[in-house]
């Protein structure tokens, strides 16, 4: 089915009433969510609607690139929505697969100090040796392109800097 020329919010209200989504509406999906009005979203569809989306998003197993970077970019979306979800599901993907990860963040690399700040806030590191540990293999991976290399390196110089004040 074609739905390129319908309005996010009808596509977001497609996508939650389908049993299984394919790889691509999956992908759609987290793309449509990060330029939703979630207020539009919410009049048009109930006050339960907004819920129902997390639900599904949370319960989803992303693991596409650019999916991933569409998690990342929800995590600061305009209406403030949501944001400890957004938080939970981007270390849980961070915890599953770092590489994937650091490739997802480097598609979005300006939401950098965003992911520093869920980082912080969901305590992803619980020592400096856990975290020297994974700045290691990600500079030690064979997977990751200099330039991604560079935007995991900026992320855990910010990260150090404004969580070791």
């Amino acid at each position: 089915m074609d739905r390129g020329d319908i309005a996010p919010e009808e596509k977001i209200y497609y996508y939650i009433n389908k049993t299984r989504l394919n790889d691509n509406e999956i992908k759609d999906l987290l793309y449509q969510l990060t330029i939703l009005n979630w207020d539009k979203m919410e009049q048009n569809y109930g006050r339960n609607i907004n819920q129902r989306i997390i639900q599904k998003v949370i319960k989803m197993d992303i693991e596409d690139i650019e999916s991933i970077s569409n998690i990342i970019l929800l995590y600061n979306n305009p209406y403030g929505i949501y944001t400890l979800e957004f938080a939970e599901l981007i270390t849980k993907i961070y915890s599953k697969d770092k590489i994937r990860f650091i490739k997802g963040l480097n598609l979005v690399k300006e939401e950098a100090i965003n992911i520093v700040y869920v980082f912080r806030l969901r305590k992803i590191f619980i020592d400096d040796v856990e975290l020297e540990r994974d700045i290691e293999e990600i500079q030690n991976s064979q997977k990751l392109s200099y330039e991604e290399k560079e935007t995991a390196s900026r992320l855990f110089k910010m990260y150090k800097t404004i969580c070791a004040t």
